[in-house]
């Protein structure tokens, strides 16, 4: 998972897969993103189709825009990096420059956001999910963005996407089951996502690519899982996770997407 380019992202990975509150171990991705690419604010976005907001959590120096200046999702969906992605599907950062150059025009309708939010054109975008319409980060800058500035996180994409899906994950179970049982076993950050992912059925090999680590690495994980639960197997896991308020059950999971559904 760690690339042998040592880098502020690297260096956060211990600090964030430690971190059990989602939003702290948001904030401590983004500042590793900030540090590493020089950049001045970077956004968490995520669309979601066929609603009519966009999620947006903004890190960094420049201003926070009050809850009636928030872009919607249309105004997310005019945006040229939106569009570059949704055409063609490319993993790979993006420079808005590059993007406006290749023919996704910069129209005046999201002008007039960047006007409303303060910030500047000087931006680039990392996507990190391919499900959903849109899941990204986009980064701002005072001025120019370039290559060299990107980099770090094109060097360490596949870590970065990990990492965003290990906090979103780490969200997700926090919202489902906020409260472990008295007694329950104090499981990691990373334990509790991959037991997550293994209460959805998911295999060995789909979590290892879902959090960007190898098969071999999740299976520790399982195998540290089964000793704190007392478990012994992935099904008896499961069941002892729920037990103990380390899983949501079926009403927990109803609590959590209706507050999902009415976030801001």
């Amino acid at each position: 998972m760690l690339s042998r380019m040592r880098s502020p992202i690297t260096d956060a990975v211990a600090d964030i897969l430690h971190e059990q509150d989602a939003d702290a171990a948001r904030a401590l991705l983004a500042e590793a993103i900030l540090v590493a690419t020089d950049s001045e604010i970077a956004t968490r976005v995520s669309v979601t189709r066929g609603r009519p907001d966009a999620l947006m959590r903004i890190h960094g120096h420049g201003h926070r825009p009050a809850a009636s200046e928030m872009p919607c999702a249309a105004d997310v969906r005019a945006h040229p990096l939106f569009r570059f992605r949704a055409a063609t599907r490319s993993p790979e950062p993006v420079r808005l420059g590059d993007v406006v150059r290749a023919g996704w025009a910069l129209e005046e309708p999201t002008l007039r956001i960047f006007e409303r939010l303060r910030v500047s054109a000087h931006q680039a975008d990392l996507a990190v999910a391919s499900g959903g319409e849109y899941d990204g980060w986009t980064l701002i800058a005072p001025s120019a963005i370039t290559r060299l500035q990107l980099r770090p996180i094109v060097q360490h994409a596949r870590l970065l996407r990990g990492l965003d899906r290990h906090v979103e994950l780490l969200a997700r179970v926090g919202a489902a089951a906020p409260e472990p049982a008295e007694g329950a076993p104090r499981l990691t950050p990373r334990e509790r996502t991959v037991l997550h992912l293994m209460h959805l059925g998911r295999t060995a090999a789909a979590i290892g690519a879902t959090l960007g680590v190898s098969e071999r690495t999740v299976h520790k994980h399982q195998e540290h899982l089964y000793r704190k639960l007392g478990a012994r197997d992935r099904l008896s896991a499961v069941l002892l996770g729920q037990r103990s308020g380390l899983l949501p059950t079926a009403r927990g999971e109803e609590a959590a997407a209706s507050g999902a559904s009415s976030r801001d």
